[in-house]
């Protein structure tokens, strides 16, 4: 059971995460390339929609199969490193759904020549990238 859940666990932080650098690897610099400004902004949108869904299902499993780990091993919650583990995936979470749920809608019913308000969207993305990779070097320092 353990290897099961922490196998789900891992598999859903690769697909999230592996996701997020998809598209900022590249997506957006191939998107870039497009001379249409209609089709790139299409494509990025609806590339966007389509990993919304497949990254919440992923971090559904993630904060599910965490809270399953916590159960089966609790003297985690003491460990420093956990704690801000734990602190990052809250701001993660947030950080996520500002960009997926507020920012990102509104963004793709503008214009394409709005551009300051993507590149609001590009930072909130990258820094939610970083935090993810500290957050998986931070559950691999828990490994035990």
């Amino acid at each position: 059971m353990d290897l099961f859940v922490r196998w789900v666990h891992v598999l859903s932080a690769v697909t999230w995460l592996g996701g997020m650098l998809f598209i900022a690897l590249i997506l957006v610099p191939v998107t870039r390339r497009v001379q249409d400004p209609l089709l790139r902004l299409d494509l990025i949108t609806q590339t966007g929609k389509r990993f919304r869904t497949v990254g919440w299902i992923a971090l559904g499993l993630l904060v599910a199969t965490g809270v399953v780990i916590l159960l089966r091993r609790p003297w985690l919650l003491r460990a420093p490193a956990f704690q801000f583990k734990a602190g990052l995936v809250l701001l993660t979470l947030a950080l996520s759904a500002l960009h997926d749920f507020v920012l990102g809608p509104r963004a793709g019913r503008l214009p394409p020549s709005a551009t300051a308000p993507r590149k609001r969207l590009t930072r909130i993305a990258r820094l939610n990238v970083l935090i993810v990779l500290t957050i998986v070097l931070l559950g691999l320092s828990l490994r035990g």
